[in-house]
């Protein structure tokens, strides 16, 4: 019986060291890769899922985020070296996924964020419906600057709907902040029925957005999709008469 137990005794040490070694040379090969990477840099990585809105203090107090050694040529140029205590008052502005690189744009002012959504200062985030034709075919996506279109029927001053129908400048330049889903299209009383239609969320003023609901109330929204070099002026449009009222005359 003891000569049992001593040999079990035995192989459980052994197998102890085996894992011991295996994992001792499993390290060693990773710290001799890391040690030939050429011109290496030390990188932050996201050790867990690290959420939208977590403090930098939070970040380096639970060890979120490991170093690693990467070429410099391979990651981007504002890619972090450590988590710092100028971090501490800052937080994560988007979701950051396990492995995924740190970039000094993922962390901001907290006022930035908001429900999930970073917001640009003094903005707030409006939804509004549009197609897939008028949201350029699905080329517009968050982070996008967009002009947004409005046509509509002409009404006079005492209410009275006209034959005039215009289109003109409603939003010269906003951001897009999110894309929603296309979902089944329904009909109500100021728009037509379509296949498809798409959630657009964009930043806007408070003016901005006043304008924004009150023109898709009466109207149909279209968006055109801008560069740094596209400037939209407003102005009084186009309308489906030939000539007058200070508009340009769609068949002129």
């Amino acid at each position: 019986m003891t000569r049992r137990i001593f040999a079990i005794t035995i192989a459980i040490v052994l197998a102890a060291l085996g894992t011991a070694g295996g994992l001792f040379l499993v390290l060693s090969a990773d710290s001799r890769a890391q040690d030939r990477i050429s011109n290496p840099i030390t990188v932050a990585i996201a050790a867990v899922r690290i959420p939208i809105g977590t403090s930098g203090a939070k970040v380096r107090a639970n060890e979120m985020v490991r170093l690693v050694k990467m070429p410099k040529d391979s990651v981007p140029d504002d890619t972090m070296s450590e988590v710092s205590v100028e971090l501490d008052k800052l937080v994560v502005t988007s979701n950051i996924a396990p492995g995924q690189v740190l970039l000094k744009a993922n962390f901001g002012e907290q006022s930035t964020v908001t429900s999930g959504l970073p917001l640009p200062a003094g903005k707030m985030a409006v939804t509004v419906e549009t197609g897939a034709p008028e949201q350029v075919a699905g080329y517009v996506q968050p982070g996008s600057q967009v002009a947004i279109f409005l046509t509509y029927v002409v009404v006079q001053p005492d209410g009275t709907r006209t034959n005039i129908e215009r289109t003109r400048v409603l939003l010269p330049r906003v951001e897009v902040l999110a894309v929603g889903t296309y979902q089944q299209a329904r009909t109500n009383a100021n728009a037509a029925t379509r296949a498809n239609s798409l959630m657009l969320t964009v930043a806007v003023s408070q003016a901005e957005a006043e304008r924004l609901i009150e023109g898709l109330s009466h109207g149909t929204l279209y968006l055109g999709l801008l560069t740094d070099s596209v400037q939209v002026a407003p102005g009084s449009g186009v309308d489906n008469t030939d000539g007058g009222g200070g508009t340009g005359p769609l068949f002129k």
